[in-house]
């Protein structure tokens, strides 16, 4: 049997026909897209945490463990402290602690905020940074509070190796440093 719609039928059927393109379109968008993701608490909002720290590992080239040194800067509300490292074993060959307090915490985690230093991708493939970029350094950056990790990134300085830090390196590693006030005396001899 062959229905016959006239003039008058097309715009009910071009109505019908956009009401259900609409729901498509909003199906996909909430079930494509999930939910809207949380909004984070900014790392300065910790400053007034005693547990809450911000760390810098600077993992310096793959060699003899003689030769191998890493440097960490590990900074709270109430100090800073920088341990220097010989070979894979974490062996401290030199350490120093300087105070600090809440007021310099808070300005140094708006300055990593600015400098982006939350900024990248978790990857459970890319969680670990050693092996790669083995004639270079790799740096690892974290922020941990009541011994819980909240941001976890990294970065070395080989072109193209894959990496899970996204803000300024240059800008970041300069804030780090800039927290030891002999940080150039203390490395000045390393092989980083």
């Amino acid at each position: 049997m062959f229905m016959y719609f006239g003039k008058r039928n097309i715009p009910f059927l071009f109505g019908i026909g956009l009401a259900i393109i609409l729901v498509i379109v909003v199906l996909y968008l909430i079930f494509h897209h999930g939910p809207a993701p949380k909004p984070t608490t900014p790392i300065a909002a910790y400053a007034n945490n005693p547990t809450a720290q911000v760390a810098m590992l600077i993992d310096g080239p793959v060699n003899a463990p003689s030769l191998h040194n890493q440097v960490q800067v590990v900074i709270n509300n109430y100090s800073t402290t920088i341990n220097v490292f010989q070979g894979y074993n974490d062996k401290v060959v030199a350490s120093k602690v300087y105070a600090n307090d809440v007021a310099s915490f808070h300005v140094f985690l708006r300055s990593l905020e600015y400098a982006g230093f939350e900024l990248g991708r978790n990857d459970p493939h890319l969680s670990q940074a050693s092996g790669y970029c083995p004639t270079g350094d790799r740096y690892i950056f974290s922020f941990d509070v009541n011994n819980t990790q909240k941001v976890r990134r990294w970065i070395d300085t080989c072109n193209g190796d894959p990496h899970t830090f996204y803000g300024n390196l240059n800008l970041t590693l300069t804030l780090f440093q800039n927290q030891v006030p002999d940080y150039n005396s203390l490395t000045s001899s390393l092989n980083i």
